[in-house]
């Protein structure tokens, strides 16, 4: 660059006379103002030190390279380049074709250039240049248009940020919606999984009151009260269960062990029987839970209220079992037979309840054994996704 560069252009173009007002304060997209800095790339010395003193009497910050190749190190500290056309090695349309691709698109350059025929012009801003200065330069147009260019790179950064906060807020939104429509999906499936249950225990509940209706003999209504009571009861230890558990399943050996002090409590007050509990602890689903529960209800209730009469002493041993896809629960006394007073036409009695649990909730089958030495009640049903854990 020649750097006579105020050669022909009149007063306005010496540096004696350049203006003294400090217009080289920016103010960036958060609103912090700050000097601008210029990259200024000449090989003549003389022409950098001429820009560099000019541009900070402008009130701007000035870095300044001789190369092109040397302009790369300092891009992302500038907010414009002031670049010589006619570079030695590379030129200056070579550097801002590489500055614009693949550095910064939007950093503002402005080409220095005594070339200013209509082919040359094109060939500026086809390299991507935003502006050029013709040499010799009037020192207020040149900083007219270092002043213009700013003012379009803080808004074109400003659009940028404010682009991408709304890319941000549009991430968010979309997230929002997902989680909403999760949240809506997750809550009709509850609602619909909270109307098949109510539908379930309520068929259940409504199956035993008609059970306890039509049995016959009928037994009185104190009696059938209590019956039943004991066996929402059970129906309400599942449910308990079911919601420590996180309605991941019910834990079988626990019910069995709860149900039993339940009902020791109420038929064995002084302790005259001993309830022993071994085997699996396995967890069933919902539906097993609750029937077999249920059926262990009325074995339970019919060992205490039948197998021990006269204050007799005596045993009850509640065995679980889960292997090779089938669960056994057998429950067994010492006591005289509970069969032997539950004669097996009585309709809605407890050994019809079980049956009727068994083959139609369970899937499964049940033997009753009543000798002279007590009561074995052994129940199996399928549990395919069962597993073994002796306790």
């Amino acid at each position: 660059m020649n750097p006579a560069l105020s050669r022909g252009a009149g007063p306005a173009a010496t540096l004696g006379t350049a203006p003294t007002r400090k217009s080289g304060v920016r103010e960036d997209a958060a609103g912090t103002t700050g000097a601008a800095t210029i990259l200024v790339v000449d090989d003549e010395p003389l022409a950098r030190q001429m820009f560099t003193d000019l541009l900070e009497a402008q009130g701007f910050r000035v870095i300044s390279v001789a190369r092109g190749e040397e302009a790369f190190s300092f891009l992302q500290e500038v907010d414009l380049v002031l670049l010589d056309a006619m570079l030695p090695g590379r030129d200056g349309w070579a550097i801002c074709r590489e500055i614009k691709e693949r550095h910064d698109p939007l950093l503002p350059i402005i080409m220095v250039t005594a070339r200013t025929s209509p082919d040359d012009v094109v060939r500026t801003f086809a390299a991507g240049a935003d502006d050029y200065v013709a040499k010799p330069f009037h020192v207020a147009e040149l900083t007219a248009r270092i002043e213009s260019r700013l003012r379009v790179h803080r808004a074109e950064v400003a659009i940028k940020r404010a682009n991408q906060k709304l890319r941000e807020l549009a991430d968010q939104n979309y997230q929002l919606y997902e989680q909403a429509r999760r949240d809506a999906e997750e809550r009709s499936l509850l609602l619909r999984e909270l109307d098949h249950r109510v539908r379930n225990n309520l068929s259940v509940i409504l199956g035993l009151l008609s059970m306890e209706r039509n049995r016959r003999p009928p037994r009185g209504s104190d009696e059938a009260l209590s019956s039943l009571e004991n066996r929402l009861r059970s129906f309400l230890l599942v449910h308990d269960a079911l919601r420590h558990q996180n309605y991941g399943g019910v834990p079988i050996r626990e019910i069995a062990e709860k149900l039993a002090q339940r009902l020791r409590n109420a038929w064995d007050l002084d302790r005259r029987i001993d309830v022993r509990i071994h085997g699996s602890d396995a967890t069933l689903d919902e539906r097993q839970g609750f029937a077999l529960a249920l059926a262990l209800n009325e074995l339970l209730t019919n060992a205490f209220r039948h197998g021990f009469p006269g204050g007799r002493h005596g045993q009850v041993d509640i065995s679980l079992a889960d292997r090779e896809g089938e669960f056994t629960l057998s429950v067994t006394d010492d006591g005289v037979g509970s069969g032997a007073a539950q004669p097996a036409g009585i309709v809605g009695s407890g050994r019809s309840i079980v049956q009727a649990l068994v083959h139609d909730e369970l899937g499964g089958s049940v033997e009753f054994a009543f000798t002279e030495n007590g009561t074995r009640v052994l129940l199996a049903f399928p549990n395919p996704h069962g597993h073994e854990a002796e306790g």
